[in-house]
């Protein structure tokens, strides 16, 4: 599969994410959020209204526990415990992502994220309730087939052959800050070993980030 300068950067952000997680062990889902004809058609439907209301959902998502969405009453007391584990109940969630906006439909972001279960109820919900786009869709992915994964998602979403493709962005921890700099380097200094050295390199970032730390959320 050939990719051109741009994609092959998206390609490279992609994969580090997904290694990074299944070296660590960590879960990674599939979101893909959508725009409403009745969002579409309102007052409030602007230039980057659903990146700046996907931030809200974000930061939302960061204030919540396992204990609030049992309180609130989107998942049971042992949905609870199957999902998060006794000892994660009070924890805020994770939400580490990477993202990309195309101009389907009406607007449509394709979300990878790597953190905590969230119940399709509560998505829903909230995305209805800051975006008027009550449908969502959730799935998680099998890490093992991260390349796959990657060139998937980077020749149907991150193509500037076509015009759906808008932007794609990550969070700083989708991998770490400045990763892209490091690997430019590794690169250019090591062309010929530099995929092995960079795969060891997130080797050891998951140990550090993930395995010798507490969180275990399904």
């Amino acid at each position: 599969m050939l990719f051109d300068s741009k994609q092959k950067r998206a390609f490279q952000t992609v994969l580090s994410g997904l290694k990074l997680s299944m070296y660590g062990n960590r879960p990674v889902r599939f979101l893909t959020l959508t725009t409403s004809s009745v969002m579409a058609q309102s007052v409030d439907f602007v230039p980057g209204v659903l990146n700046s209301h996907f931030q809200v959902l974000r930061k939302r998502i960061l204030r919540y526990s396992p204990y609030r969405l049992f309180v609130e009453g989107y998942i049971t007391k042992d949905e609870m415990s199957r999902f998060y584990g006794h000892s994660n109940l009070f924890k805020k969630f994770s939400f580490d992502y990477f993202k990309v906006e195309t101009n389907e439909g009406n607007g449509v972001l394709h979300i990878l994220y790597r953190g905590s279960y969230l119940p399709y109820s509560w998505l829903s919900s909230v995305w209805s309730e800051i975006h008027n786009s009550p449908i969502v869709n959730i799935k998680l992915l099998n890490l093992h087939d991260s390349i796959k994964t990657s060139c998937y998602i980077v020749s149907q979403y991150v193509s500037f052959q076509y015009s759906s493709y808008v932007r794609s962005s990550q969070s700083w921890d989708w991998v770490f800050h400045g990763f892209k700099t490091l690997w430019y380097g590794l690169r250019q200094s090591y062309p010929k070993t530099c995929f092995e050295l960079w795969d060891a390199y997130l080797r050891r970032l998951a140990t550090f980030r993930f395995i010798t730390t507490l969180e275990d959320f399904g």
